[in-house]
C-alpha cells in the first residue's frame, strides 16, 4: 500500500487527481488543505508520498524565511503547470508536469516508493 498526500490551490484538479490515483490498487490518497500545507510540509512524519503544487511549495518556503528554509520531506513530487521546470529539478526534488496521465504518476510514484527520496 502506498499512501499519498496530496495538495493543491485548485480543489477540483486536487479531486480529479486524487480520483484517477485511486483507481491504481494499491495507492490510498488524501489531501491536504493548502490553507495547512506550510505545517503540513514543517512535520510531514508519514512514510509515504506528497504531491504538492509548487506555487504551495514555494509560498511556504517564502513565508518561512531565511532562517527557518521549510524542506519538502525526502519523498515529495512537485507539481508545476510550467514544462520549463521539468527540465531543471526544484531543488532537486521530483518534478511532474500537473497534465500527466495515471501511466506517468504511477510509474513516478512507484520509483520514489521505492527509493530513500529525490534527494
Amino acid at each position: 500500500m502506498i499512501m499519498i498526500a496530496l495538495s493543491d490551490g485548485n480543489r477540483t484538479y486536487c479531486q480529479g487527481l486524487k480520483t484517477m490515483l485511486e483507481q491504481v490498487e494499491d495507492f490510498r490518497v488524501a489531501i491536504i488543505p493548502p490553507e495547512s500545507i506550510c505545517s503540513a510540509i514543517a512535520n510531514y512524519t508519514a512514510a509515504g508520498i506528497l504531491l504538492v503544487d509548487e506555487d504551495l511549495y514555494q509560498t511556504c518556503s517564502d513565508s518561512a524565511g531565511k532562517k527557518e528554509r521549510i524542506t519538502p520531506p525526502p519523498k515529495t513530487i512537485l507539481l508545476t503547470m510550467d514544462r520549463d521546470e521539468l527540465n531543471s529539478p526544484f531543488n532537486g526534488y521530483e518534478v511532474l508536469y500537473k497534465g500527466s496521465g495515471k501511466k506517468e504518476f504511477e510509474a513516478r510514484i512507484r520509483k520514489l516508493a521505492r527509493t530513500g527520496g529525490s534527494q
